[in-house]
């Protein structure tokens, strides 16, 4: 068994070693792939570096990243968020700590187009942060709630971190997509309830009551906001469209909503919005670019087969290995970022989904939910990094203030680890998973 799992002790050793004195995630993988096909000797060919660093993002699929993260942007930049947030306030402002429920609110519809934490996070916290310090909301719990609703990003559907999972896996997008709507609709009820709750205690502002009349008048501006993720998933779910063609569509829209209707948004801004949006998704796909040299190592020291003989050796228990993963990820989503963890580890798990049937589209929710806890958490928490310094606050304040939403989160995965079909009842109704 040690010395089966001695490689790739070995492998993933000079890896972590490499991110802990701040190597980039993409040389990382690959200066540990090159070493520890160097100190091979030759056993494995150096011709596999390239080609699998090519394999490893050479799919159509791929191309949904750099869309949705590009229609993020373009709503951001084209009013379409200002108007969300808005609707948000006319809606739930009049409650205590009114604008806590206007940023999950806000962010569970952002979340139906953007499918990315940071890109939810920078959008609504750039424009509600701000807000709730004016309001004389503390700058940490303002950080706080914003980070924790940002979580619903990559759960609610679409979700780029879907994406990764389904081609690592070989599942369907499109059923994950699916997957992810009840969860992330449970992590926002629990989300206010949470806010509702620290609201009362510590007496947080509320604003008066809006009118009807202005209740419609925020829905009339925000309706293109609110219709966006009803075509992204409606044209996926129905066949129309692939996920990658759904992400077009969505630059399109928001592109045309925001030159055309909203008018917020010049021609000249369109390079700078395509600039950064680039970067993002960039990121993302050269470590997934790399995580094909590395995945390629990984499957070819069999350890995923070690794995199972190691575990069903000590029990046969579905459950049991429901929380051994569980535990797993939620350490791993600790240290490293979702993209990585998923390329990383989520191939290892395959063959013991398999060993103890269970449903790969579930693992899938399971699996992204606790990344995203940990996107909450340090020492990775960049979620939280980024609203801790939209907000000017101390990161370990936000980090304690981010606490109760944590645990609310932790309920909602239980509830979605040992009830299965609050993730595969609609993916099983809609498209027969």
């Amino acid at each position: 068994m040690l010395e089966q799992l001695l490689p790739f002790c070995v492998l993933m050793g000079a890896f972590l070693v490499l991110l802990a004195i701040g190597v980039p995630v993409f040389f990382a993988m690959g200066l540990a792939s090159l070493s520890f096909v160097v100190a091979m000797g030759g056993q494995v060919p150096y011709s596999v570096l390239a080609s699998t660093l090519v394999q490893g993002i050479d799919s159509f699929a791929f191309l949904a990243i750099p869309f949705f993260f590009l229609a993020g942007e373009l709503m951001n930049t084209g009013g379409i968020t200002r108007r969300l947030l808005a609707f948000a306030a006319a809606l739930v402002g009049h409650i205590r700590g009114g604008l806590s429920h206007v940023a999950i609110i806000a962010s569970m519809v952002f979340s139906g187009v953007s499918g990315s934490a940071v890109a939810d996070a920078s959008a609504i916290g750039g424009a509600l942060i701000p807000a709730m310090k004016k309001e004389r909301y503390p700058a940490e719990y303002a950080a706080a709630v914003v980070a924790a609703a940002a979580t619903m990003g990559p759960v609610i559907p679409p979700s780029i971190a879907f994406v990764v999972y389904a081609l690592v896996t070989e599942t369907s997008v499109g059923e994950l997509f699916l997957a992810g709507a009840l969860p992330g609709l449970l992590m926002g009820a629990w989300l206010l309830a949470t806010a509702t709750w620290i609201a009362r205690r510590r007496a947080f502002p509320f604003s008066p009551r809006a009118t009807l009349r202005r209740v419609a008048a925020t829905l009339r501006d925000a309706v293109f906001a609110l219709v966006m993720p009803v075509i992204i998933l409606g044209g996926i779910v129905g066949g129309v469209v692939t996920p990658t063609e759904a992400g077009v569509i969505a630059v399109v829209y928001a592109a045309v909503v925001g030159l055309f209707v909203y008018r917020e948004m010049r021609l000249s801004e369109l390079w700078r919005v395509v600039r950064e949006s680039t970067i993002s998704s960039g990121l993302i796909l050269m470590m997934v670019a790399a995580s094909g040299t590395f995945s390629w190592l990984v499957a070819n020291m069999a350890i995923g087969q070690t794995l199972v003989e190691f575990f069903t050796s000590l029990t046969d228990s579905r459950w049991v290995m429901l929380i051994v993963i569980n535990l797993f990820f939620l350490v791993w989503g600790l240290a490293l970022e979702p993209p990585v963890a998923l390329v990383t580890m989520v191939p290892l798990l395959v063959p013991l989904a398999n060993a103890y049937e269970i449903d790969l589209v579930h693992l899938g929710v399971v699996v992204v939910l606790n990344l995203m806890i940990g996107q909450l958490t340090p020492p990775s928490g960049v979620v939280t990094f980024l609203t801790a310094q939209l907000a000017g606050a101390p990161l370990s304040a936000v980090f304690r203030e981010a606490v109760p939403f944590t645990l609310a989160l932790i309920v909602v995965l239980a509830l979605v680890t040992f009830v299965p079909a609050l993730a595969l009842w609609l993916p099983g109704m809609l498209m027969g998973g």
